[in-house]
């Protein structure tokens, strides 16, 4: 129990520190490009796909007509729309091919990473920075360690990940208040055939 707890405040600490250094600005930009779209499309790989795939259930209860790119259902996206982009990396194919596309087509680009430096950054309207290691290693791994930064623990992109559905989850609680949502009007479009 020891590893668990150490690693779990370990992590949630982290999250903490990286959501406070989000740029307030983008988050609303991100709250009024999510608001103002005709739908919402989601693409990440992965563990960030999974995140992404949870964001948009809870974007779905809350109302919002939302796709998650690669499943057989998802239309075309159009000008009219929102693509969220999650890559803790930036470089990641998929997530780029589908950010290059949404552009093309007129489409806003949201971008969840944490590479500024990446192709992805280069497409997007709104830049969510989630400052985390990801499973790219760390430019200068010997002083990260030093710092504390680093944790065989938290392995490859654990803490991107966490840390993007940490603040996933507290914007949902932002779209509540911001809505005038209740958990009760989140469970009249939870599914029922399950």
């Amino acid at each position: 129990m020891e590893i668990i707890k150490k690693t779990t405040e370990e992590i949630t600490k982290h999250a903490l520190a990286v959501i406070d250094r989000i740029d307030e600005k983008q988050v609303s930009k991100m709250i009024e490009t999510i608001i103002n779209s005709d739908c919402v499309f989601i693409v990440g790989t992965g563990r960030s796909e999974l995140v992404g795939q949870m964001f948009a259930m809870r974007l779905m209860h809350l109302g919002f007509t939302v796709y998650v790119v690669g499943d057989v259902t998802t239309p075309a996206i159009k000008k009219t729309d929102c693509l969220i982009a999650i890559s803790g990396s930036g470089e990641t194919k998929t997530v780029t091919l589908a950010a290059g596309t949404s552009k093309d087509v007129g489409a806003s680009v949201i971008g969840i990473s944490a590479n500024l430096e990446s192709t992805l950054s280069k497409l997007l309207d709104v830049v969510i920075n989630i400052d985390s290691k990801t499973k790219e290693p760390w430019k200068h791994y010997t002083s990260n360690v030093l710092k504390g930064n680093y944790d065989d623990l938290t392995p490859m992109g654990t803490l991107f990940e966490d840390s993007t559905h940490l603040f996933l989850d507290g914007l949902i609680a932002e779209f509540m208040a911001l809505l005038g949502k209740k958990e009760q009007d989140l469970k009249k479009r939870h599914a029922i055939i399950e």
